[in-house]
């Protein structure tokens, strides 16, 4: 069934189609959500809630646009709120790394490899995630769409509700505020 049909559906009353959206995207909204609050506490309370919001309000869902669209910006609204609020903890690049590694992607170990080398990768994806989390929202938010997400500028636009202009600009700042975090720890040159 497709999602505009089951949309349909629960906008007249069958509810239970609506656990095929949350199943279909589940992954993205809690991957996006952990990306930009690196917490899976957090990223779960949000993913929950943005599926509490968007069932609650599937009847303004614009069809001409994409479910997962939508679904970003539902999802990109509530971390907005919770970092008004404080909920979310930003991260500060120069405070002491206080970091759990279990809150982090871990490769398995692979025997083909040196350790020290999957070792030294790990630390490098983890610095570069703590880097990503220092950007101010606006510069994170394009960062973990484009980078992390692979979405194209037309869609972060529609998700962000910012022309493809602002979205160039703003992720040409990321990329240059990550620069000069990432210039000491000689992972670019």
């Amino acid at each position: 069934m497709d999602e505009l049909k089951i949309i349909e559906s629960c906008l007249l009353g069958n509810v239970n189609l609506f656990s095929h959206l949350i199943e279909k995207y589940k992954n993205m909204v809690y991957d996006l959500a952990y990306r930009m609050c690196n917490n899976c506490q957090e990223a779960e309370d949000v993913s929950q809630e943005a599926f509490l919001r968007a069932y609650q309000a599937l009847s303004r869902f614009n069809p001409k646009y994409k479910f997962s669209t939508w679904l970003y910006q539902v999802t990109l609204n509530i971390i907005r709120d919770r970092l008004k609020k404080k909920k979310i903890k930003s991260i500060s690049f120069d405070a002491p790394n206080n970091y759990n590694d279990s809150d982090y992607f871990h490769q398995a170990p692979d025997s083909k490899h040196d350790p020290e080398k999957i070792i030294t990768k790990q630390e490098k994806i983890n610095y570069i995630q703590q880097a990503i989390l220092s950007l101010p929202l606006k510069y994170r938010e394009v960062t973990v769409l484009r980078h992390l997400k692979d979405l194209s500028y037309v869609e972060i636009g529609l998700i962000l509700k910012i022309p493809t202009g602002t979205v160039k600009i703003r992720l040409y700042r990321a990329r240059e505020q990550l620069k000069i975090i990432l210039k000491d720890t000689h992972l670019i040159s």
